[in-house]
Formats: C-alpha cells, structure tokens, sequence
C-alpha cells in the first residue's frame, strides 16, 4: 500500500490558470508533462495514466457541482 506524504497545513498563493498543455515523452511512455500557464510563469508536473484518470474525474465532479456560465445578451 502506498502513502501518501505527511505534510503541514499552510496557506498557498492561488494564481487563476490561464492555459494548460499536455507534453508526451517519447522515451517515458508511461508518463507525461502537464504543463500549467499562470501570470506568474509555467508549472511543470509529470503524471503517470492514473493520476490524469483521476484527475479528470475529479475536475469533472468539481465543474458539475459549479454554476453554469451564463450568456450576455
């Protein structure tokens, strides 16, 4: 079974994302590089097939429990 870290509680700067790529790797197949744009530069986070399933998952969860957008006329 795997753990997960132990961590401290501690408040994070939060800047709103502005664009997001997934970057393959020819020589890790296994893995890939989400890269996260802010106003504040790049992030750089490399995640194997579970952690995007999951991910999207979640991200999914979390957008259906938001209001819908709605249009200007």
């Amino acid at each position: 079974m795997t753990r997960a870290p132990i961590t401290e509680e501690q408040e994070l700067p939060a800047y709103p994302i502005r664009a997001y790529q997934l970057i393959p790797d020819p020589n890790q197949p296994d893995v890939v590089a989400l890269a996260i744009e802010t106003d504040q530069g790049h992030s750089l986070f490399l995640a194997t097939r579970q952690i995007l399933e999951d991910l999207g998952k979640d991200l999914l969860e979390r957008a259906a429990k938001m209001p819908a957008k709605r249009d200007r006329t």
